[in-house]
């Protein structure tokens, strides 16, 4: 017996009677998706001309002009891979690939099959402009020998001091790399697609090393004085007075601008639901003096990267992503709370899910661990909370609710504020 999610995975989905604009010239006939060869296929009964980009890093968006779709809006999943259909504009239809890992526009690709059919391909491994030879220790530093482009690298720190992280964009390894860092342990891990991350183990009293390009590549030292802090992104408010200003924490709304997020019944909109718990969150920690900053405080269009990049730079102890779930609107049976973690935040996962299943009584669906990439990118205690499905018939109406939106940021704040508490207590 084929399971279910071949069965939905490979079977074209033909066209329903219903009203559309009189005036788009194309149709579109079927599409069918294939999570696992990373590809979906669709057709139209006249010739059109797909538009594709990647929103978010993890959205592949194709809008097709001039087309109509009968059905109404439609989303299903396919495992980690969610697929969206909707009649974007009166005169556009829109097909969103909701995907795991984090694609960059070279990553994916978009090949006519015949004048009517189409199939995107997502995931193609794009061609390192760099490749790392080796890595050796100098005793003033390690030299990180590229060959290739020049690499513009970045360096982060781990909470506990304990890591350096060194990510290499557009970065492979070479087959016979060779590493040679003794006393230092480095070792080497995948970053985002095309990239690659160095993990190297220092002292927690070390000062935050430095990266800087030689001729053979890049140097990685410790700076012999303290480097300025100067910073030409504005200013991040300063904390307001309370027992716990030296904790700051990262609130993430996801989605923003042109990427609506999971869109439920009714029309609710996952951006807007996340925004308002997420500025809710905020002022309940402000006013237990727990110093907060959001990703983003409008409708704005905001990629991955930048969300933890922010979360570094202000040096955040916690960063708690908030999210909106979503299945088809044919299964509203799916209702409740998920909160994921990574690797070092399962416990402020666990808080943060306890919670707020107390303030709002949703059904529980659990903790579970998860490859997002903010969790995965990010050095401090992160978590992501899915606050509940707005495809489903009971969580829909109550994240269309401002008090019901405030019952939810009160079981984060006090979850994180748990949390903290337990840190200050170690």
């Amino acid at each position: 017996m084929l399971s279910r999610q071949f069965f939905f995975g490979m079977t074209c989905i033909g066209c329903l009677v219903g009203a559309t604009p009189g005036w788009a010239q194309a149709t579109l006939e079927s599409w069918r998706v294939d999570p696992q060869k990373r590809r979906l296929e669709f057709r139209t009964d006249q010739p059109t001309q797909p538009q594709l980009r990647v929103v978010g890093g993890q959205r592949v968006v194709i809008d097709l002009p001039d087309t109509r779709w009968r059905q109404p809006q439609t989303q299903q999943d396919f495992g980690t891979t969610q697929v969206r259909i909707a009649q974007y504009q009166p005169d556009v239809v829109r097909l969103v690939v909701a995907v795991p890992e984090v694609l960059s526009p070279t990553q994916v690709r978009l090949e006519p099959q015949g004048s009517q059919g189409w199939t995107v391909v997502w995931g193609v491994p794009a061609p390192a402009s760099a490749i790392l030879q080796s890595a050796q220790w100098q005793g003033s530093g390690i030299l990180l020998r590229l060959s290739g482009s020049e690499v513009v690298g970045r360096v982060l720190r781990s909470k506990d001091k304990q890591w350096l992280y060194i990510d290499l964009p557009n970065t492979a390894v070479s087959n016979s790399f060779q590493n040679q860092t003794r006393p230092y342990n480095l070792r080497v891990e995948p970053g985002a697609m095309g990239s690659l991350r160095l993990a190297l183990e220092v002292k927690t009293s070390d000062p935050d090393w430095q990266l800087r390009p030689i001729p053979q590549g890049l140097l990685l030292t410790r700076p012999t004085s303290t480097p300025s802090t100067a910073q030409t992104a504005p200013p991040v408010p300063p904390p307001r007075p309370g027992t716990k200003t030296r904790y700051t924490v990262l609130i993430d709304p996801g989605h923003g601008g042109s990427d609506p997020g999971a869109i439920g019944r009714g029309g609710i909109q996952e951006k807007e639901i996340v925004l308002d718990i997420s500025r809710r969150v905020a002022r309940l920690l402000e006013a237990q003096g727990i110093r907060t900053v959001l990703s983003r405080t409008q409708d704005v269009t905001l990629d991955l990267e930048p969300r933890v990049a922010l979360a570094e730079r202000v040096n955040a102890t916690l960063l708690v992503s908030i999210h909106a779930n979503a299945l088809s609107l044919s299964r509203p049976e799916v209702n409740g709370l998920e909160t994921y973690y990574y690797q070092n935040g399962q416990w402020l996962a666990r808080s943060i899910h306890k919670n707020v299943l107390k303030t709002t009584n949703a059904p529980d669906r659990g903790v579970r661990q998860a490859r997002f990439y903010v969790l995965r990118r990010s050095s401090m205690r992160a978590s992501l909370v899915e606050v509940g499905y707005v495809t489903g018939a009971q969580d829909a109406p109550r994240l269309a609710s401002s008090s019901y939106r405030q019952q939810v940021a009160q079981g984060i704040a006090q979850g994180i504020i748990r949390y903290l508490d337990n840190l200050s207590q170690k």
